[in-house]
């Protein structure tokens, strides 16, 4: 398995430096029809699912072109400063730090392709299906746009800028975004119950209905949640959790339909036995905004508040 894992690596690295001597839009326009934008918010990872804890700043962007693809193949090394200075900076010897159709590029994930460093939360979580659907072909999952900065949230004025070579030629791309309030959403309670269909899925019961939605009272600003992520992951089949499956709700509940039989111990897309799930609440539209179902090239990043913000449950183990 981990040769087979080299050789794909080394045909992505092929591609890559082929791509890099004539670096184009991937729909082969022109420069000037790339769009880059910026969303900035809070997360608040009061359970330190992600390891953070305290709330930290989220950022949101897209890159893309008139088709609503990545804007280009090799879209460069970008940089995020903000009111407490430089946030993220460009470093040229990391290829996660690039910034593709929907946040930075999910990366195969582990044991087969090493996993990008920790300042990319897109890197690491992937959508895949039920909610995205089609599967993507390469079998890795779809970019849920958001950036783990780990800083703490600053009221305030964000930028974010890439360079592109093309043709031998740099072309800058930046994009500005404010955060007008440093409020968290609430803690987000999670899968708070689960019955299996004995094939790969089942119903989900979670915690934090929809409540009314975010505006700003005189105590401030109150956020609310507007649809949840369901991440499904397992770590017996790999030593680090494997994201199995994805499902979006603006209810209370959600039903995965299996198309395995646990009995022959084949439940697919959740594998039989022991896993562990999670919800990503936003107040954004965080699933519609990214591929497959968003190809718009200037997507809406941003919620009723103006910002684009999570909050991420406990894990809870559920048994299939």
């Amino acid at each position: 398995m981990r040769n087979i894992g080299a050789g794909i690596i080394a045909m992505l690295c092929l591609i890559a430096i082929a791509g890099c001597t004539t670096n184009k839009s991937i729909a082969n326009i022109t420069t000037s029809q790339g769009k880059l934008e910026l969303a900035v918010g809070t997360i608040n990872d009061s359970a330190g699912t992600l390891g953070l804890g305290s709330p930290t700043l989220n950022v949101v962007t897209s890159f893309r072109n008139n088709l609503g693809n990545s804007a280009y193949q090799q879209p460069g090394f970008y940089s995020l400063t903000g009111p407490q200075g430089t946030i993220i900076a460009s470093d040229s010897t990391n290829t996660c730090d690039e910034l593709f159709g929907y946040g930075q590029n999910p990366v195969p994930q582990p044991p087969l392709f090493p996993v990008c460093e920790s300042d990319s939360l897109g890197d690491i979580l992937a959508g895949v299906p039920p909610t995205y659907s089609p599967a993507d072909t390469n079998g890795i999952g779809y970019s849920l746009g958001f950036i783990q900065t780990g800083v703490a949230p600053v009221a305030g004025n964000y930028n974010v800028s890439t360079t592109v070579t093309v043709n031998g030629a740099n072309v800058n791309f930046s994009a500005n975004a404010t955060l007008n309030s440093t409020a968290t959403l609430p803690n987000a309670t999670g899968v708070t119950s689960f019955v299996s269909d004995g094939a790969g899925g089942g119903t989900f019961t979670i915690g934090n209905p929809l409540r009314t939605r975010s505006k700003v009272h005189h105590h401030g600003t109150v956020l609310t949640p507007t649809e949840y992520l369901i991440v499904v992951s397992n770590s017996v089949i790999s030593s680090v959790p494997i994201i199995v499956a994805t499902v979006e709700t603006t209810n209370t509940s959600a039903t995965i339909v299996g198309s395995g039989n646990c009995l022959s111990g084949n439940g697919f897309p959740i594998p039989c036995g022991g896993n562990t799930a999670y919800v990503i609440d936003a107040d954004y539209p965080l699933v519609e905004a990214g591929p497959p179902t968003s190809h718009s090239q200037t997507p809406t990043l941003v919620g009723p508040s103006g910002s684009a913000d999570i909050s991420v449950s406990p894990t809870t183990a559920i048994n299939e």
